[in-house]
């Protein structure tokens, strides 16, 4: 970042002062301390000098000017908006400088372009206006460009992060397809070993009788009528050689 131009300065309250006035006294008293880097206590008899006159815009420019020197730069943004109701432009003008410079310290770069912009439309020959403003469009370009950068470094991360994820799905798809392939698979051999023990069981069991037709019944009879007509012939003829021995 490059060094900010920052002039601040103390408006000297010395409009309607008289002798024995608090507020210029006050006021007399914080600017001593302010210059002898006392910001604490500048900054203490300002804000005393404020309870005698609230609407004194000199008085809310140096309480800012106090309060940025001790870096707190939302309060002091605040006071230096309370001094643009002020008539004269000049103290406008260097409130709007001094704006700017609480929000580059903030990094509130667009914010500080604008209040640079509005300095130099009320004075612009405010050449510390004119330097601070160019610093900060400076900050401002490089500002955006890491912004880009970063968000497309997020978008590449979610990117990566949405495909890792899509990967582990894919993975956990394939395992479960996987899976049900060789359960398949098992139970083909179990069915195809079931089948091959009912066959085997088949073959070990005596063939079964089948029922006979009227025509195979007949000829089985005839063969058996044939049969034992043979038997007869046979025993007849036995009979008759052993008579014929005896005689």
């Amino acid at each position: 970042m490059g060094v900010l131009w920052v002039i601040l300065g103390i408006w000297l309250v010395v409009c309607g002062a008289r002798v024995g006035d608090p507020v210029a006294s006050k006021s007399a008293a914080a600017l001593e301390h302010y210059q002898r880097g006392e910001y604490d206590r500048a900054l203490q008899l300002y804000r005393d000098a404020l309870l005698d006159r609230p609407d004194a815009p000199e008085l809310h420019f140096n309480v800012g000017d106090a309060l940025f020197k001790r870096g707190e730069y939302d309060q002091a943004r605040r006071e230096f908006e309370r001094v643009l109701s002020a008539e004269e432009e000049k103290i406008q003008a260097r409130a709007y400088y001094n704006m700017g410079n609480s929000f580059f310290q903030q990094q509130a770069f667009e914010q500080a372009v604008a209040a640079y912009k509005q300095a130099l439309e009320l004075d612009a020959a405010d050449e510390d206006a004119k330097v601070n403003l160019e610093l900060a469009l400076e900050q401002l370009q490089e500002q955006e460009q890491q912004d880009d950068s970063e968000e497309q470094d997020q978008e590449e991360q979610q990117e990566d992060s949405e495909q890792q994820q899509q990967n582990q799905e894919e993975q956990q798809e394939d395992s479960e397809q996987e899976q049900q392939q060789d359960q398949q698979q098992q139970e083909q051999q179990e069915q195809q070993q079931q089948q091959s023990g009912q066959e085997q069981q088949q073959q070990e069991q005596p063939a079964e009788q089948r029922p006979i037709s009227p025509e195979e019944a007949q000829q089985l009879m005839d063969a058996l009528k044939n049969r034992e007509l043979e038997a007869q012939q046979r025993r007849f003829r036995a009979t008759g050689r052993a008579q014929a021995r005896d005689w």
